[in-house]
């Protein structure tokens, strides 16, 4: 009785000291990586060997090598205090953690901060987001130039939505740009800190809160999705004809996998529309735009004509260097409620580039600490940790915008037919100046060849009910509608709340705020997660086809937005576990006017592969286990695993030319990063991208030019061992006599290449990422993965 009584005593002991010693909750682990690295500052007396400051380079080593850095709050490192009430301490990687007295202090040091790291950045991305790059890149740029004034806004209407934000979000950017701006004068007086890249783009100026804003506008915009491929896919519609259009592009596919699972919920589109429905609006939408005038690739919509510089600009659009793109991210989160566990892994995939399009910040104010990207210009953080949550964003891509085509009144480009009646365009000049690149000035051959050209035009801009005129052809104006049209820069009252939610539940309050289409995906130290499909998503009308260009004469208008409550959205699946690679929120969900094609790719889309590796983790949750899933996904050929039963079976029968490349390929696990002594990859990796090429190809055949306009081609380079839209369509169409032809056809080219019909010399060099530089760094070499251009790993719980 005695030991019992003890055992007793001591249970209630142990019982009152859990009791009055709270748990711990919160971030437990907390790591990060952004290649090159933080910094973007090259020196004038670097310019040559782009050389600056020590963090331009120093975190892509360990990115290739699967190694992240320490990204807890409050990591040490030195200090400086550019204002009282301000402290910046930067990390050993340069990462700055900012403090302030006050909200504004800290915002003030924020864009202090930034603009250390990426002053020329920020000037790069305010003449890319108001339409001046031409002006010191050359008229090669006056395309982007002139579809970015087309297509945003005046400065007064930049000033417009700004004033209409909170008070405490104008209050955010007014210190975040007196803090840029107090750098820029610091730079002025001290020639050492100015990055080189000036000696081309002329000295610094302040920045105002437009500039800001325009940065922000075109991010918010243009990150989620891009515009519809309406024009391309008319133009395949009338070379094919309807049923060979709905074949390689069709609204929805079998197998097609959401994010949102189907045991928590069904969010349509469109809500109520029916198959029948969506029939019989290809039928009405197919002769109409059959019966439309199509411009060409070259117009921009101006009203006055291009001149030769422009034109030629326009030829050469694809090979420009956009300071500001988008490609593939993913996010990974795992909860456990009953032990108050999560983990979550985000990685935005924006191209790699020199600096990167994003930047590290942390940030401590009153009611507020913070760590995560952001981009240069923008005063909040986008994806990241706070105390308690964790978050991450992918893009979208659902349709937010649409084409119109407008019927002019003859005679009067200005004017148009609506509802009825004859309305006017809203019309603008707008000059564009330019002159060539310093970069250009010293090469003497090229000069002789093609002397640089300066000058400028003007060009007449015009605006219909339904948006900006992007397109003329034939007594038709095409002008393009967009859902968060004056709506942008509402979207960083959503991400602010964010950065302050205390729990998944604020997150979901806080997305109802936000107007940008980018996927987010949350987890909290109580083991909550969930995932939103926010923004301000229009309801297609069930008459017309949304693949397709719309009549604008009234009949084809919006019928409003989906309601918060429509939107795809889950908290704690039953399954515990979410992740998304840029596939559909939900079943249900449609491919919308084609911003992102590859989506039709059903179960071979990429995110089945991410799904399969997940699920084999989620009965132990290890951020360490979730780190391995990374690791394996960016570095395996998605769907060679995926494809496994349809290579078996192919294989079955199969002639020794196709067996051959049938048999290599399921000899190869699907990696592409290892290498042998000398550097090349398994025969495995070509004869997969060989096969699917040719399965591409005899797939796509029978479908006439709509097969070529829409599917033809391959992944984007941020995906090179994933599937284009058409080797989608192949894969999962064609029969094993099918996979067999392709295979053959494969081991005549691969034999051709190598020299060998013996697969043991089918070897080739590891692929290379092609990172392009935005200033004027020289990042060293990088092999491919198909990573983030960011990646953060937090494990929460307590």
């Amino acid at each position: 009785m005695r030991r019992r009584a003890i055992s007793v005593v001591l249970t209630i002991v142990a019982a009152w000291a859990l009791a009055t010693v709270p748990a711990q909750a919160g971030i437990l682990r907390a790591e990060s990586i952004l290649p090159p690295g933080q910094s973007g500052f090259v020196g004038v007396t670097g310019l040559l060997s782009g050389s600056g400051s020590p963090h331009l380079y120093d975190q892509q080593q360990p990115f290739i090598n699967f190694q992240r850095k320490d990204a807890m709050l409050d990591q040490p490192g030195s200090e400086s205090d550019p204002r009282p009430g301000v402290k910046i301490v930067r990390d050993g990687f340069g990462v700055p953690s900012v403090s302030g007295d006050t909200v504004a202090d800290a915002w003030w040091g924020a864009g202090y901060a930034i603009a250390q790291d990426r002053l020329a950045q920020l000037e790069i991305f305010r003449r890319a987001t108001t339409g001046h790059l031409s002006e010191v890149l050359g008229a090669g740029y006056l395309p982007m130039d002139i579809a970015t004034r087309r297509d945003f806004y005046t400065s007064a209407e930049l000033a417009q939505m700004m004033a209409r934000l909170p008070a405490d979000m104008q209050q955010r950017y007014a210190s975040y740009l007196g803090g840029v701006n107090a750098w820029v004068d610091h730079v002025l007086l001290s020639p050492a800190d100015l990055p080189g890249e000036f000696a081309a783009l002329g000295l610094p100026t302040q920045f105002s809160l437009t500039d800001l804003a325009a940065i922000g506008v075109f991010l918010a915009r243009t990150t989620p999705n891009g515009d519809g491929s309406e024009l391309a896919n008319a133009h395949a519609l009338d070379a094919s004809g309807a049923s060979a259009f709905n074949t390689i592009l069709p609204l929805r596919v079998a197998g097609q996998i959401s994010t949102v699972p189907r045991a928590n919920g069904v969010f349509p589109s469109v809500p109520g529309r029916t198959p029948a429905q969506e029939r019989a609006a290809l039928r009405r939408s197919a002769p109409y735009v059959s019966s439309l005038p199509l411009p060409t690739a070259a117009d921009l919509g101006t009203e006055s004509p291009t001149t030769t510089a422009s034109a030629a600009g326009t030829s050469a659009r694809a090979r420009l260097v956009s300071p500001i793109h988008v490609g593939g991210s993913s996010m990974v989160a795992i909860g456990d409620r009953v032990h108050h566990h999560a983990v979550l892994f985000s990685e935005p995939e924006l191209g790699f580039s020199a600096p990167e399009e994003l930047v590290e910040l942390e940030v401590h104010a009153p009611g507020l600490d913070v760590r995560g990207v952001t981009a240069a210009g923008a005063p909040v953080i986008a994806i990241g940790h706070n105390r308690h949550v964790a978050w991450g964003l992918t893009s979208g891509l659902t349709q937010t915008n649409s084409l119109y085509a407008e019927k002019l009144v003859p005679g009067h480009p200005e004017e148009y037919q609506f509802n009825g009646g004859v309305r006017q365009m809203d019309c603008r000049n707008e000059t564009f100046s330019y002159r060539p690149a310093v970069t250009s000035l010293l090469n003497p051959a090229g000069l002789l060849k093609s002397p640089p050209q300066s000058g400028s035009q003007t060009l007449r801009l015009c605006r219909t009910v339904h948006g900006p005129v992007q397109a003329r052809a034939g007594g038709y104006a095409y002008a393009r509608r967009y859902a968060t049209w004056m709506r942008e820069t509402d979207t960083i009252t959503g991400l602010a709340a964010v950065d302050t939610a205390a729990s998944v539940a604020d997150v979901d309050r806080a997305t109802a705020l936000l107007t940008w289409n980018e996927n987010i995906m949350a987890a909290d130290d109580g083991g909550h997660i969930g995932y939103w499909h926010p923004g301000l998503l229009p309801v297609m009308p069930t008459a017309w086809d949304e693949r397709l260009p719309f009549p604008g004469s009234g009949e084809a208008e919006w019928q409003g937005l989906l309601r918060v409550a429509e939107r795809p959205h889950v908290i704690d699946p039953k399954q515990r576990w979410l992740a998304n690679w840029n596939n559909i929120p939900s079943q249900g969900w449609t491919t919308g006017n084609d911003p992102a094609s590859e989506r039709v790719a059903g179960g071979f889309f990429r995110v089945g592969w991410l799904d399969r590796l997940v699920r084999g983790i989620v009965s132990s949750p290890t951020l360490n286990a979730l780190e391995a899933v990374i690791h394996t996904a960016g570095t395996t050929a998605q769907q060679r695993p995926l494809a496994e039963p349809q290579l078996r079976r192919a294989l079955r029968g199969a002639s020794a030319p196709a067996a051959t490349v049938l048999q290599t390929i399921l000899a190869w696990d699907g990696s592409y990063s290892r290498v042998d002594a000398h550097g090349t990859t398994d025969p495995g990796a070509p004869a997969w991208q060989e096969l699917k090429g040719q399965a591409q190809r005899l797939a796509i055949a029978p479908l006439g030019e709509a097969g070529k306009v829409i599917a033809a081609g391959v992944p984007n380079p941020e995906h090179v061992f994933d599937v284009s839209l058409g080797q989608a369509y192949a894969l999962r169409t064609l029969s094993p006599a099918g996979y067999r032809a392709a295979a053959a056809a494969a081991f005549s080219a691969l034999s051709s290449r190598y020299h060998s019909s013996e697969p043991s010399a089918w070897r080739a060099p590891r692929v290379m990422v092609n990172q392009s530089a935005q200033g004027a760094e020289q990042p060293p070499p990088m092999p491919f993965f198909d990573r983030g251009t960011w990646e953060q790993f937090v494990e929460l719980g307590q």
